[in-house]
């Protein structure tokens, strides 16, 4: 009985040490572990920047925020994920006791969203802290900061350019993660924000366009006309005469173009079917209103204009204007001269009376008109917040904008591509006009850096 009971407890010992061994080379030979997204957001610190203002302006995102705490060490903007870091131009600065950044100072400029490659990726402030060392090499320690949203505002969607037929969709999203943990045996709850980029390959849906062109005036709204040796020249007939080349040219180019008209009709401002509510609605990365310059009696220069909003970085207008100045020469008009061929025209103090004493002598309200903000309506309003839109449907004769306040917009060109009263400009407007579509798709093809 004794040999029994003692086979019994022998083959016990003998399972329990085999599990055990089991057990033990499990623990210590597993896999530990992948770190995943939700891991490295957890490992943010506790301070987080609060967003103040961010946009897409053509093809460009911007952003700034701030933090309530003076950073002094090295700081820098990424885009993160769990096996790379792309470091983004930013523009840090500390002010009444605040760290904040802001990417660029232009509207244009920014994160360039068609350089961006598929991924998901968190938008994060870096701090590097560098110790120093006599015998080793300087060791750095990296701090990360996430971004919480302290806007109205809410997610953006944004698909690039049509390159070689294919597209990349990019979400920029506000996201929250909840974090239970335990604090002196008590449960507590941690949340931590974050600024979201999912980039994958997408084609474009209906309603998405990559340029939007708008040949000016249509209709009822002949524009500039020019009567030269019984012959009368009307502008509405050449800005859609070369909108279409201009828009052939560019869906040869493989990009997907509206046209806000395709014969002489007339297009309202604003409201449904309004020319800045097409454009608006079609989501176009780039927008190009094509127009003929006009002056009194017979010109004795010619030239071109182009025509561009607030605060931007001017590369695509001189492009623009270069190619269009090879054909008819830079116009020599000097008021809201920038550059070469480049104007931007806005409105002062003066201009803002003006307007305001105009709609009272029509029986309407006053717009909130901000100075400096675009005088063309057709670069104001496009460009939203950015470019200081400010039709808010206060007076019925105009239609309210329902665009007025948008942070996504297309960037926003009015294109004076020559005098239609001034002899040289005209022949070639009526004679030439593919030269002047070419000279402005070519500039796109530049900007766009399409092959």
């Amino acid at each position: 009985m004794k040999k029994k009971v003692l086979i019994i407890i022998l083959s016990i010992l003998l399972i329990l040490l085999v599990l055990f061994i089991v057990f033990r080379k499990n623990i210590f030979s597993s896999t530990p572990k992948e770190k995943t997204i939700e891991d490295m957001i957890n490992e943010t610190e506790e301070n987080e920047f609060l967003v103040n203002s961010y946009s897409i302006f053509g093809t460009h995102f911007n952003i700034n925020a701030c933090v309530d705490k003076v950073i002094t060490n090295e700081t820098s903007l990424v885009l993160k994920n769990l096996t790379e870091e792309i470091d983004l131009d930013s523009n840090f600065y500390n002010s009444d006791g605040k760290t904040c950044f802001k990417i660029s100072n232009k509207n244009n400029t920014g994160i360039d969203l068609e350089t961006l490659i598929q991924g998901n990726y968190i938008l994060m402030v870096k701090e590097s802290i560098v110790e120093e060392s006599n015998d080793k090499e300087p060791t750095v320690t990296n701090y990360y900061y996430n971004l919480k949203n302290g806007t109205q505002n809410s997610d953006l969607e944004y698909y690039t350019i049509t390159k070689n037929g294919t597209n990349n969709k990019i979400n920029i999203n506000y996201k929250n993660q909840e974090k239970i943990y335990k604090e002196n045996k008590e449960e507590k709850k941690q949340t931590k924000n974050y600024l979201q980029f999912i980039i994958s390959e997408s084609k474009l849906p209906d309603n998405v366009y990559d340029i939007a062109i708008d040949p000016g005036h249509g209709g009822i709204d002949p524009g500039a006309t020019y009567n030269l040796n019984g012959t009368t020249y009307i502008e509405s007939n050449i800005t859609l005469n070369i909108s279409q080349l201009l828009k052939s040219e560019l869906e040869n180019m493989g990009l997907k173009v509206l046209i806000t008209r395709d014969d002489d009709s007339y297009l309202d401002p604003y409201g449904v079917g309004g020319r800045t509510t097409i454009i608006n609605s079609s989501n176009a990365k780039i927008s190009l209103s094509i127009h003929m310059n006009s002056d009194y009696g017979i010109m004795k220069y010619g030239g071109v204009e182009v025509y561009v909003p607030n605060n931007i970085d001017y590369t695509l207008a001189k492009s623009f204007a270069n190619n269009i100045a090879k054909i008819v020469g830079y116009s020599k008009n000097p008021s809201f001269k920038v550059g070469d061929g480049i104007y931007f025209k806005y409105f002062t103090p003066q201009l803002i009376e003006q307007a305001k004493q105009e709609n009272l002598a029509n029986g309407m309200l006053a717009y909130d008109i901000k100075e400096g903000a675009p005088y063309m309506f057709m670069i104001r309003e496009i460009g939203g917040l950015n470019t200081m839109a400010y039709n808010d449907g206060r007076n019925a004769k105009y239609p309210k904008n329902e665009y007025y306040t948008s942070i996504q917009t297309a960037e926003p060109y009015l294109i004076e591509t020559a005098y239609l009263n001034y002899a040289n400009d005209l022949n070639l407007l009526v004679n030439e006009p593919q030269r002047f579509s070419e000279a402005i798709s070519s500039a796109l093809k530049e900007y766009l850096n399409i092959s």
